[in-house]
């Protein structure tokens, strides 16, 4: 399936500032990134991107960074972020992403745990980081991404950068050395930070490009937080070093992103499975509008793809849906990648019927992340794929069904969380990532994800329970808007059973039209209760009988969530229990 070896791979492999250059001499008057400001675009070639970086770098090195030394970056996605992490890197020191969505104590914490000295952040962080400045001593300079500051800005720093007769590459990097320290969001609630190398990251670049293929003539729109390592390993460092171009979305309303891709004729789209389900349902929603005599025709149309697909692997909807595409303002995409959770059936077959290739992948921050594609040829949305070349991977004492814990080995493999051994022994053991992933293989390498393993229900018997597997169940009602599954003990039988924490769709039912959450849990949650429990009971029918649901609580209000939308479900396990 691969069409290079590990050992060519390895051999390719070079630090990021080295990769870059390559680019920069191979594509220079190319665009590299791109905003969006009015109704036009400011633009970066690659030879303006390469002066910036090395001007910037300059500076860094004139203010007395040192090779090893922890620089941070916070902002929203933009050029200055990218500029920033590469100077960073380019003058020898490491990048220490930070999490824009975490409150003031907790980027106290991995700034202090780091040993950040300096700060690069946009110009509404800059209340917040001077205020953690004035608590830390080891934090020495915060730097503006924008010039309406008082402060010491990125601008002005690139200009005085260009006067100085200093290489950046007389300040030795390798590809042993460490490049980034990326402290996960946590949904365990502890953050901890993962070393990667030089050769971690380029290696899963170059891995994952030989599996999903982009170049020169692709641009990609970047939605996904910057500090999160599936945007920056592959929508990042992997479209620079393809001599793709990168255009930053303005947010996350689909609208807008729409728009965006629209106007910039967006090729790759990397998202989470939430922003695909969002625009998915944009579009049957747009579907459902339309004239009864259109519409019909439109649902046997995706109705008849639906069918063909089972038959064989021709995609009958890029042809018939062309002009649904067109209208939808998506044509120019040509591949989507979802990574960050599992997608769900009905959002890629609804992008597959309609034309729109999409294929599902799975990664984690440990592994610098991407481990797994599905091939864009023969796609199996159902499952992550198999590995990507050089990374091997296994099933960890599988029981009678071949279902166990995922463990992955491979270049791509972090050195470690940062000064936590404890951790990182508990993680690490002769070479391989215990993923904390349960999954098994088919006789085709392809892997599957059952759940985590922290979240599995035992019951007395035995039997192990995945939440994630009823989740997805649930997940398939209407009604339902989110739900996290999980252990509740009976009180009156002493036992644990099945109980599913449910954020129901109240805009759903036609008599709660126009009423906000409070008033409809004020008149009806109780009648919400009962309709919400009979689907619950007819969706979990099909269910092995000791994985159904014996009990269902509601809340009103969202789950809470890390950046890329996963549930926090520490959080919700710590409530119930309390």
């Amino acid at each position: 399936m691969e069409n290079v070896s590990k050992e060519s791979i390895l051999k390719a492999v070079k630090p990021l500032r080295e990769m870059l250059k390559d680019t920069t001499n191979k594509f220079g008057t190319k665009t590299a990134l791109q905003e969006r400001s009015g109704d036009n675009f400011v633009k970066y070639s690659y030879n303006k991107l390469d002066k910036y970086v090395t001007n910037l770098a300059k500076m860094l090195i004139k203010l007395g960074v040192k090779k090893g030394d922890k620089i941070s970056v916070i902002s929203k996605n933009r050029p200055e972020w990218t500029i920033s992490y590469l100077a960073i890197h380019m003058s020898g020191a490491i990048v220490v992403p930070l999490d824009p969505l975490l409150k003031e104590g907790e980027l106290f914490n991995i700034i202090k745990k780091a040993n950040v000295k300096i700060v690069f952040c946009s110009g509404d962080y800059m209340f917040l980081m001077n205020g953690i400045k004035g608590k830390l001593d080891t934090l020495e300079r915060i730097i503006s991404m924008d010039e309406d500051h008082d402060e010491v800005d990125i601008h002005t720093m690139i200009s005085e950068g260009k006067k100085l007769d200093i290489n950046p590459f007389d300040v030795p990097v390798t590809n042993n050395d460490l490049m980034v320290l990326l402290f996960t969001s946590g949904t365990t609630g502890k953050s901890k930070g993962v070393m990667l190398t030089n050769e971690n990251v380029i290696y899963d670049v170059l891995a994952t490009v030989d599996r999903v293929v982009f170049d020169e003539n692709d641009t990609f729109i970047s939605i996904l937080p910057l500090h999160h390592v599936f945007e920056a390993t592959v929508g990042f460092v992997g479209a620079l070093v393809q001599g793709s171009t990168i255009m930053y979305a303005r947010g996350y309303r689909p609208s807008e992103i729409i728009e965006d891709i629209q106007d910039s004729k967006a090729t790759i789209m990397l998202g989470v499975p939430l922003l695909f389900e969002k625009i998915a349902l944009g579009i049957l929603k747009a579907i459902d509008k339309q004239p009864f005599g259109v519409k019909a025709i439109l649902k046997s149309a995706y109705g008849f793809v639906g069918v063909m697909r089972s038959f064989s692997n021709a995609n009958l909807g890029k042809p018939i849906f062309k002009g649904l595409r067109e209208k939808s303002g998506l044509s120019s995409i040509r591949l989507m990648v979802s990574g960050g959770a599992a997608l769900k059936d009905w959002v890629s077959h609804t992008f597959e019927r309609l034309g729109f290739p999409i294929i599902q992948g799975y990664g984690l921050s440990e592994a610098s992340p991407v481990t797994n594609v599905n091939p864009l040829n023969a796609a199996n949305n159902c499952s992550i794929g198999p590995p990507l070349v050089g990374m091997e991977m296994k099933i960890v004492n599988p029981n009678s069904e071949g279902v166990g814990e995922i463990a992955i080995k491979g270049p791509n493999v972090m050195l470690g969380y940062y000064e936590d051994k404890e951790e990182t022994i508990k993680v690490l053991r002769d070479g391989w990532l215990y993923t904390g992933d349960i999954g098994y293989i088919d006789n085709k390498g392809y892997f599957y994800i059952k759940g985590r393993q922290k979240n599995v229900i035992v019951t007395e018997a035995g039997k192990n329970i995945y939440p994630e597997e009823i989740e997805e169940e649930l997940m398939k009602s209407p009604m339902i808007q989110e739900v996290v599954v999980m252990s509740k003990r009976n009180e009156r039988t002493g036992r644990e059973e099945v109980h599913a924490v449910i954020y129901p769709n109240l805009e759903y039912n036609s008599f709660y039209e126009g009423k906000d959450g409070q008033i409809a849990a004020n008149i009806a949650l109780e009648e919400v209760g009962k309709i919400i429990k009979d689907e619950v009971k007819s969706l979990t029918n099909n269910l092995a009988t000791y994985k159904r649901v014996r009990s269902i609580s509601l809340q009103l209000k969202e789950f809470e969530k890390t950046t890329t939308k996963k549930i926090k479900r520490h959080i919700t396990n710590e409530k119930k229990k309390n």
